[in-house]
């Protein structure tokens, strides 16, 4: 799974997730779904995820090592499936 939108459906009642990196198992009863990241909609902080993507683009912008370039690009994006989940369930 890569850092985007989840939508889950309970009870007949929806639910937005912010999700970051990780694994879905699916069987014929259940979803299993192992994350870094599940941030409800209606809990996001936008000004919050906004800074957190200003840093980490800035912070790509220096020179950084290898390792240091995957953990920023790993923070950008979930800071980006946050306000991409946010402005779209305003």
């Amino acid at each position: 799974m890569v850092p985007g939108e989840m939508t889950l459906r309970k009870d007949g009642q929806m639910k937005f997730l912010a999700v970051g990196e990780g694994l879905v198992e699916v069987t014929y009863d259940r979803v299993a779904i192992l994350t870094d990241m599940a941030v409800a909609a209606e809990t996001i902080d936008e000004a919050q995820a906004e800074e957190a993507r200003r840093r980490a683009e800035a912070r790509l912008q220096e020179k950084i090592s290898a390792e240091e370039v995957a953990s920023v690009n790993a923070s950008l994006a979930r800071s980006l499936a946050q306000l991409h989940v946010k402005r779209r369930h305003r």
